[in-house]
């Protein structure tokens, strides 16, 4: 079971690590820049002459923040299900592994590995063009783009949770004379919130670009929404570098904010 308590493919540990100090930063500087994102996106329309603003008139750059507030929204929502649904993967591999036995539990996890490795972004445009209607849906869209995140939250959250177990302060609580239910509440639940949120974080960044993608090819989120690969998109289609550089440059700027938020997330809860 040791191969499976390691990080999934797309974070390997580094074998020099960034220093916490320097983690903690990058991570603070990630969540100001998205905040700073989201904000703008919110006034957006101060920007512009009149309550609605028409795509093709508008100033790029208020028309790209426009977009913003549906990137960011749609990112928020799937993002949350996607790192309930990968927590909660995690938290049922471990409990059929006390329920049952260790195969159980092995069997639950390497299904997500196997399919964290997979390029599950590519679900988010198939279904959109396959189910044609659906694509105006956002609650169903929403549910797809969380299960292709869903598996490598699942891995991670899996490895944090097994390496919480193995801690030497719950071995203490038992040789003490605690009963599981009191090490449960007393210890294993308040300890492992922390590690579990910070797996869940790992669903924002890819949720973000797998709905980018689908959108930049048309198969994302409604028009009326709007999206910044969406915007990339079609900018990119009628040869308009004016009307390229701000969606695009806001789009690199939340997905780097997303990642650098996520694995200062994960780097601090590893800190000795």
């Amino acid at each position: 079971m040791a191969e499976l308590d390691q990080p999934p493919p797309s974070h390997p540990v580094l074998s020099h690590p960034v220093p916490p100090r320097a983690g903690f930063a990058r991570g603070l500087s990630g969540a100001a820049v998205l905040v700073a994102l989201a904000l703008a996106s919110a006034a957006a329309p101060l920007m512009a002459d009149g309550a609605a603003i028409q795509r093709l008139d508008a100033d790029p750059v208020a028309a790209a923040l426009l977009d913003g507030r549906g990137s960011l929204s749609f990112a928020l929502l799937a993002a949350v299900l996607g790192g309930a649904l990968g927590i909660g993967w995690a938290l049922l591999a471990w409990l059929l592994g006390k329920l049952s036995d260790a195969r159980a539990e092995r069997r639950t996890i390497a299904a997500a590995h196997r399919l964290a490795g997979l390029p599950l972004a590519l679900l988010v445009p198939l279904t959109g063009g396959l189910a044609g209607g659906l694509v105006g849906e956002v609650g169903p869209l929403a549910v797809v783009t969380a299960l292709t995140a869903a598996p490598a939250v699942a891995a991670l959250a899996h490895a944090e949770l097994s390496a919480l177990l193995r801690a030497e302060f719950l071995t203490a609580a038992r040789a003490a004379g605690l009963t599981e239910g009191e090490v449960l509440r007393r210890h294993l639940i308040p300890n492992a919130s922390r590690p579990l949120l910070a797996a869940g974080t790992l669903a924002l960044p890819r949720v973000l670009a797998a709905e980018s993608a689908a959108s930049l090819l048309g198969l994302g989120l409604p028009p009326a929404l709007g999206s910044w690969g969406a915007s990339v998109g079609l900018a990119a289609r009628l040869g308009d570098p004016v009307a390229f550089v701000p969606p695009a440059l806001l789009l690199a700027l939340a997905l780097w904010a997303t990642c650098a938020i996520a694995d200062a997330a994960v780097a601090g809860n590893r800190r000795p």
